[in-house]
C-alpha cells in the first residue's frame, strides 16, 4: 500500500477493551498502521456516570465518541440502543474511512459495528471468534460477527475448527492466543497491602473477588444471583468479598443495585464498578479466588494459577483451564464449589488460551496486506474439501 492501513478499532466497553488494549498498543506503535479508535457503550454510559475508563487516559486518538444513551436495562431500551449505534457508526466509517475494521469478541455492540461495515463494504477482521458460550446471547453474536468477518485471530485451535465448519476460508484464520494474556506480561501490579487498601477491604482467611454477568438466554439472571449471594452469606464471618460490574446487557443495572444493596450492610464486602486491568491482575494475584460466570475466570485467571468458580451455564462450551470448577446456580452447590476451590488453592495451571504474544502475531498478519479490499470475496469452503 502507498499509505499507513487504515485500522478503525471500535471498543463498546470493558468486556472487550482490556482484551484489545495490547493490539491497538501494538498497532499504534507501528508506522505502518494509522489507528482511529471508535469508542461506543458502556466506556460512554460509565463516564456519565462518573467513572473514567482508561480508553479516555491510555493516549489513543479517538476517531469518534458514538453515545448510545445506554438507559433501561430491558430489552426494547437496548435494541434502541444498538439502532443508535448503527447509525453513529455509518457517519464514523464514512469519515474515518478505514481499509479495515477490527472488532473483538461476541458483544451485541461488535455485532452492530460488523453490519455497518458490511454494507460498508469494509473488510472486517475479528478476533476471538469461534468459542462458544451456550449460556448467554453472545454466543449468536460471535458466530454472525464471524460470518461477516473477513480475517480471523482467534484464541485456540477448537475455536479455528469451528470457524472451518463455519464454512470459513481455513488461509483466514490464524490462532494467535488471547491478547488479553499480553496484558499480563507487562503490567504493574500492585502489592498486596497497597490493593486491598485501594478496594477498601481487610484482609481475611478467605478472599473472593466475584464477577456476575446477565444471563441472557435465561430468565433467572436475578434469581441466580440471590443463590450466590445466599452462598456467600453461608460461608461465614471470615471472608472478604470484592465484586465487580456487570455488562451493559438486560438486568445489568438491576443486578449491579442488588449487589449494592448487599453489601452496603456487610463490612467485609465491596463493590467496585470498574477495577482497571492493574488492579484487577491484583486481585487475581492476592486473592484465594474467582467467583461468578465472567469470561475473565477462564481466559485471563489460569494464567495467575487462581481457581475459578464458574457458576451457572453462562460460559457452557467455552475452553477451560483444569483451575476452573464448573458449578450450577444453586447456594448449596456453590458453597460447596468455593470450599474446593480454597483446597485446591493457587497452583502452577497450563492456560488453554496462549503464551501471551498474541497482539505480535495479529499485527504481523495485518502488516502482511497489501489490498485489503481483496479480503472482500470470500469463498465459502465446505467440510469435505477441507
Amino acid at each position: 500500500m502507498t499509505h499507513p492501513l487504515r485500522v478503525c478499532a471500535v471498543t463498546g466497553g470493558r468486556a472487550d477493551y482490556g482484551l484489545l488494549t495490547p493490539v491497538i498498543m501494538a498497532l499504534r506503535q507501528d508506522p505502518h498502521f494509522a489507528l482511529r479508535l471508535v469508542v461506543t457503550g458502556q466506556h460512554l454510559q460509565d463516564r456519565a456516570a462518573g467513572v473514567v475508563s482508561s480508553v479516555f487516559s491510555d493516549g489513543f486518538e479517538i476517531g469518534a465518541e458514538i453515545d448510545m444513551h445506554l438507559g433501561d436495562d430491558d430489552a426494547a431500551s437496548i435494541i434502541r440502543s444498538s439502532a443508535r449505534l448503527i447509525d453513529g457508526i455509518a457517519d464514523a466509517l464514512q469519515r474515518i474511512r478505514p481499509d479495515i475494521v477490527l472488532l473483538l469478541g461476541d458483544r451485541y455492540e461488535t455485532a452492530c459495528v460488523a453490519v455497518a461495515a458490511t454494507i460498508a463494504r469494509i473488510p472486517l477482521a475479528h478476533i476471538a471468534g469461534g468459542d462458544i458460550t451456550e449460556g448467554a446471547f453472545d454466543d449468536a453474536f460471535r458466530h454472525a460477527v464471524s460470518k461477516m468477518s473477513h480475517l480471523h485471530f482467534v484464541t485456540n485451535e477448537s475455536s479455528a475448527r469451528r470457524l472451518r465448519q463455519l464454512g470459513e476460508p481455513p488461509d483466514r484464520i490464524h490462532v494467535v492466543g488471547s491478547p488479553g494474556l499480553d496484558r499480563i506480561r507487562s503490567a504493574t501490579i500492585p502489592g498486596r497491602e497497597r490493593f486491598f487498601a485501594s478496594v477498601g477491604l481487610a484482609e481475611k482467611s478467605l478472599n473472593l473477588v466475584v464477577t456476575f454477568h446477565p444471563v441472557t438466554l435465561a430468565e433467572d439472571s436475578l434469581a441466580q444471583l440471590e443463590e450466590l449471594l445466599a452462598a456467600l452469606d453461608q460461608l461465614g464471618e471470615d471472608i472478604a468479598v470484592l465484586f465487580t460490574g456487570s455488562n451493559a446487557d438486560p438486568e445489568g443495572r438491576r443486578i449491579d443495585e442488588r449487589i449494592n444493596e448487599f453489601v452496603s450492610t456487610r463490612s467485609s464486602m465491596r463493590f467496585v464498578r470498574s477495577l482497571g486491568s492493574e488492579r484487577y491482575f491484583a486481585a487475581l494475584s492476592h486473592m484465594d479466588a474467582v467467583v461468578g460466570n465472567s469470561s475473565s475466570g477462564l481466559y485471563e485467571a489460569p494464567t495467575f494459577g487462581i481457581p475459578t468458580v464458574n457458576v451457572g451455564d453462562r460460559q457452557t462450551g467455552r475452553l477451560k483451564a483444569e483451575s476452573v470448577i464448573d458449578c450450577v446456580a444453586q447456594r448449596g452447590a456453590i458453597v460447596a464449589c468455593i470450599r474446593s476451590a480454597r483446597t485446591r488453592g493457587r497452583k502452577p495451571t497450563v492456560n488453554p488460551y496462549g503464551d501471551g504474544h498474541a497482539s505480535e502475531r495479529i499485527v504481523a498478519e495485518l502488516a502482511r496486506l497489501q489490498d485489503p479490499r481483496a479480503l472482500l470475496h470470500k469463498r465459502f469452503v465446505d467440510l469435505e474439501t477441507v
